[in-house]
């Protein structure tokens, strides 16, 4: 049990990592899958080669620029993609979005057996602790969080071993009257267990509810991430969707591009109709700002539409990103030159195939940008079945683990698919699609983050 010092404050010192406490129950008793531990082991060099095997047009140059790319705000992400196909068969992975401070320790199996930290420690060794000795200020070190005790405890434990020093946890949460977190002037600060306030030089930070009502731009105190990269596109659909529609015109010569949905942006509520008519009767609306699953809707009829509308009616001045729909099958009406589908899980002994996803983790390190972990989540209901009465169509294509609930929050992990022995294999995934994942998501971090750059500090920008 970590020492309280006061409200929603906790001391971690050296020592306290406890692995049984930082991983669902099943992934501390998983074995990694040999083809990942494989991938993960890769070079850069290999990477790029292989991306460019498998995309002829894509230059090789600006393939190993990318893979070198040192992040100004954006080094630690977590991109979301799903693996589709098209009536060519043609497979892709399509970025669903791409999260600042994102989850996923917990649901990594170990790279090697003899380092029991694991990812946690490679991210707080190869990223965050460059960082700090690279900066110049005074005072302890933190971990900052809204939610997802159980890897933040383990990021706290972790950076108390590495740096050898007490690090304070803080819960900094939306509405809390007496917060234990402070910035004043851009400097941050803990209550201490004397009530009063401590400087804190550096920070963890894993505040990802709307973080821009509590942190500020242009912090003294370092963070991992800074409030910049979240309000470019870590943490807003928006503007992710015009970072990735930047990248792709400045690298239409490269041939290299971030592949998505069809996607539209800045839809009134009074335009959904119109939308859904256009795509064909089917289509998907994300709230900008939203994440963990909330705020998206997955809209395959008119009465899922009018459903939605009742909610998003609650807030009427609100702009939305409305994107295709990656179906489980052709649509009639719709192009079939222009609509993808899910490739689903290999079916089971019931013949039953799922909508999954890939949380690809990665990090900025002294190599370039470095997967980290990942692993995978599915649907509640089969691809490949008619929705059963009463259900809504989010349960067939939906797979955020994440349940908000009046006591928090908690998660679904009975349908988290481990990049393990045992699940692997069920998602028909090879090393090619992990690559391909993989530059996927490297582009789309390059493509925030550059934004980042244009958006507060552009004399840096490429």
């Amino acid at each position: 049990m970590k020492l309280s010092i006061s409200p929603n404050v906790h001391l971690v010192e050296p020592g306290d990592f406890e692995p049984t406490d930082h991983w669902y129950p099943r992934v501390l008793n998983s074995n990694i899958h040999p083809l990942v531990s494989y991938f993960l082991n890769l070079s850069n060099e290999q990477i790029a080669e292989r991306y460019c095997r498998l995309n002829p047009g894509a230059n090789f140059s600006a393939v190993e620029r990318l893979l070198a790319y040192q992040p100004t705000y954006f080094r630690w992400s977590g991109t979301d993609l799903m693996h589709v196909t098209n009536h060519e068969g043609n497979r892709k992975l399509t970025v669903i979005e791409t999260n600042s401070c994102p989850s996923g320790q917990k649901s990594m199996p170990l790279l090697d057996m003899n380092a029991e930290k694991g990812g946690y420690k490679r991210l707080i060794e190869s990223t965050f602790k460059p960082m700090v000795d690279g900066h110049d200020e005074s005072g302890v070190l933190a971990v900052i969080y809204d939610k997802n005790p159980m890897e933040n405890v383990g990021y706290a434990a972790t950076i108390a071993d590495v740096f050898g020093e007490n690090v304070y946890l803080a819960k900094f949460v939306t509405g809390d009257g007496d917060p234990p977190v402070r910035f004043d002037g851009g400097k941050m600060s803990v209550r201490s267990e004397k009530e009063d306030w401590i400087e804190v030089r550096a920070a963890f930070r894993y505040v990802t509810q709307m973080p821009w009502d509590r942190l500020p731009l242009a912090s003294k105190t370092l963070l991992l991430n800074p409030l910049e990269a979240c309000l470019a596109g870590g943490r807003n659909k928006t503007m992710a969707s015009r970072a990735y529609e930047e990248f792709n015109a400045a690298n239409s010569d490269n041939g290299i591009g971030i592949f998505t949905p069809q996607t539209f942006r800045e839809v009134e509520i009074n335009q959904l109709n119109g939308y859904l008519s256009q795509l064909g009767g089917s289509m998907v609306i994300k709230v900008p700002d939203s994440n963990a699953g909330q705020g998206v809707y997955t809209i395959v009829n008119q009465q899922e539409l009018d459903k939605a509308m009742e909610i998003l009616a609650k807030n009427p001045d609100d702009r939305y990103i409305v994107q295709q729909l990656i179906a489980s099958n052709h649509i009639e009406g719709t192009d079939p030159s222009k609509n993808w589908y899910h490739v689903g899980t290999i079916p089971d002994s019931k013949g039953r195939s799922y909508v999954f996803d890939i949380r690809m983790m990665m990090h900025a390190t002294d190599e370039g940008m470095r997967p980290l972990a990942a692993y995978s989540r599915k649907a509640n209901l089969p691809l490949n079945r008619p929705i059963p009465e009463g259900m809504d169509s989010w349960d067939v294509y939906g797979t955020n683990l994440s349940i908000k609930g009046e006591d928090g929050w908690t998660y679904a992990d009975e349908r988290l698919m481990l990049f393990d022995i045992r699940n692997f294999g069920l998602l028909g995934l090879g090393m090619d699609e992990l690559i391909q994942g993989f530059l996927q998501s490297v582009m789309a971090v390059y493509a925030i983050d550059q934004q980042a750059i244009r958006m507060y500090n552009p004399k840096k920008s490429d």
